[in-house]
């Protein structure tokens, strides 16, 4: 029977199911909120589409002035938008959802409890264990950074979507969004950095890692 996980515990991962569904629900959709990003700064830009939209309009014998190619292309860019802030709603319920798990599990398995038992391993490691205590207190404060980022990229994507319904907000809003944009590439950072470490510790020391992640597993020490 494997040990329960405890907050003196440092390496114990909890892979429960709730965690699993948090994890990569989120994934998806933090990737959904990128995508619809790329499209709607990169690829549908209206200046760029117009002179396209009247290219295609002619070749079908059509005739397409400037104004009409922009409101076509801010009409595609609209839609994008409302994609980006419905995935937006659903990343805040699942940054609830999660809250909610920080709360109801035991005491021991919460993020908290195990940023503390890792900072406790890495101040009372012997020497020859240091550099491993170290790379888990690293671990550990990476996933804080994240969960910061989330919380900011929550809440200023909230105040966006509802600036334009209250005045306070509305005051803000060019701040906000700033903070929003900035939030965002402090994700792609996470994220990017999060892949190559997951895929590092599954071709090293770690192995399984992944597949644990995805079906499950209690603990697996370091």
């Amino acid at each position: 029977m494997s040990p329960t996980p405890t907050a003196d515990s440092p390496t114990t991962h909890d892979y429960s199911g709730p965690l699993r569904v948090w994890h990569w629900g989120n994934a998806l959709l933090v990737l959904g909120q990128l995508i619809t990003i790329l499209f709607i700064k990169i690829i549908v830009k209206p200046k760029a589409l117009v002179p396209e939209f009247q290219a295609a309009a002619a070749r079908a014998g059509g005739d397409l002035t400037k104004e009409q190619g922009m409101n076509i292309a801010r009409l595609m860019s609209e839609r994008l938008w409302d994609w980006h802030i419905s995935i937006g709603l659903a990343l805040a319920a699942f940054w609830l959802y999660w809250l909610v798990l920080q709360l109801t599990v035991p005491a021991g398995q919460r993020f908290e409890a195990r940023l503390r038992a890792a900072a406790r391993h890495y101040r009372l490691a012997p020497p020859a264990a240091r550099p491993d205590a170290q790379h888990t207190l690293l671990v550990k404060l990476s996933y804080l950074a994240f969960y910061l980022f989330i919380n900011v990229m929550v809440l200023t994507g909230l105040a966006l979507t509802w600036a334009d319904d209250v005045t306070w907000l509305h005051g803000i809003e060019h701040t906000v969004k700033e903070v929003h944009n900035v939030t965002m590439y402090l994700i792609i950072a996470f994220v990017a950095t999060h892949i190559v470490g997951v895929v590092w510790s599954e071709i090293t020391k770690d192995r399984g890692l992944i597949s644990r992640m995805v079906s499950g597993a209690a603990q697996k020490s370091s």
